[in-house]
């Protein structure tokens, strides 16, 4: 670190907790450009578009989050935590719907006509005999 830390650079602890802070905060740095892509955005599906964002809503919440931490502000009494719980919400709602469009079970309609059909058919000699009952009665 090119940090003159006066005092503090005999604390080997201090310092290499604060190398580890300064290389997240750089990845942190490069993901964000990453994500900032247009161009990846466009060749995603509508779903996948919904998972990004929601992916994105959140940790840019959770950054902030870390940041109120770090400046001793209680988050739990910001409006970050009101963001977070609709955050959670949508999640669940989009969750939901993927769950409703993977999971549930269609019916295939030919098939099941197939099925009807094969069931209320009858063979012709079933038929003939109960025909063949039924005259001798009218008689």
């Amino acid at each position: 670190m090119s940090v003159d830390l006066e005092e503090l650079s005999n604390d080997t602890n201090l310092i290499n907790k604060l190398q580890q802070f300064s290389d997240a905060a750089f990845k942190i740095q490069d993901m964000v450009e990453l994500v900032n892509n247009p161009a990846l955005y466009d060749k995603l599906s509508r779903p996948d578009k919904i998972k990004y964002n929601l992916l994105l809503s959140f940790s840019l919440n959770s950054l902030f989050w870390m940041y109120l931490r770090a400046e001793g502000i209680d988050p739990s009494k910001h409006p970050i935590k009101l963001q977070n719980e609709r955050l959670k919400k949508a999640m669940l709602r989009a969750k939901q719907i993927e769950d409703r469009n993977t999971l549930m079970p269609h019916i295939n309609k030919e098939a099941a006509k197939r099925f009807v059909r094969s069931g209320l058919w009858e063979p012709k000699q079933k038929r003939l005999k109960k025909n063949d009952e039924k005259q001798p009665e009218q008689s």
